[in-house]
């Protein structure tokens, strides 16, 4: 008997006010769906934010539907923290047909990346190749590290060691950015 498979995947987008959820399941034609929720615990808080959802949805999250802040506009939207966010989906009933998933968001991390990647191509014609190449493999080491911490937390569900190799390269990415006094 073939079953329904929960599962989502979260955007990469840059944007740092919001995140999308993506639903991609499968779903069983004769099987019917009830009771739809995906339910997120944010980083830095304790408790969990309900939403009811429909099969295939797609799901904007913000500062103000996470609970951040209020925000009746997108203006007013804080960005959202990099960190770890907890995620669960399920459907009726809902105690045993559940996934529960853990996504490091690295956005505001990897944004600042990008643009010291970008500063290190604009200089490229003033620096020597072997320059370049030195400071294009830091920036390329960050990003594994970045990478790393992805990994660690939404594949191996290690928290602790995800969080210590984001704040690992977050501190190889100041000293980075410190160092060529951009």
């Amino acid at each position: 008997m073939v079953k329904t498979e929960l599962s989502l995947e979260v955007s990469n987008s840059p944007n740092l006010k919001v995140m999308r959820l993506f639903d991609t399941s499968h779903y069983c034609p004769d099987e019917i769906i009830e009771n739809y929720l995906v339910e997120v615990l944010p980083v830095n808080k304790t408790v969990w934010v309900t939403f009811n959802v429909a099969k295939r949805f797609s799901l904007a999250l913000n500062s103000s539907n996470l609970r951040y802040k209020k925000a009746s506009d997108e203006e007013h939207l804080i960005e959202l923290q990099d960190g770890i966010y907890e995620i669960k989906q399920s459907f009726k009933p809902n105690l045993f047909t559940f996934s529960h998933y853990y996504h490091m968001r690295t956005t505001e991390l990897s944004n600042k990346l990008q643009i010291q990647r970008t500063k290190l191509l604009s200089t490229q014609c003033s620096i020597s190749r072997d320059e370049y190449f030195k400071e294009r493999d830091k920036l390329r080491d960050i990003e594994e590290f970045i990478t790393a911490a992805k990994w660690m937390v939404e594949e191996c569900n290690d928290k602790e060691k995800g969080k210590e190799l984001y704040e690992f390269s977050r501190k190889l990415l100041e000293k980075y950015t410190n160092d060529c006094k951009c």
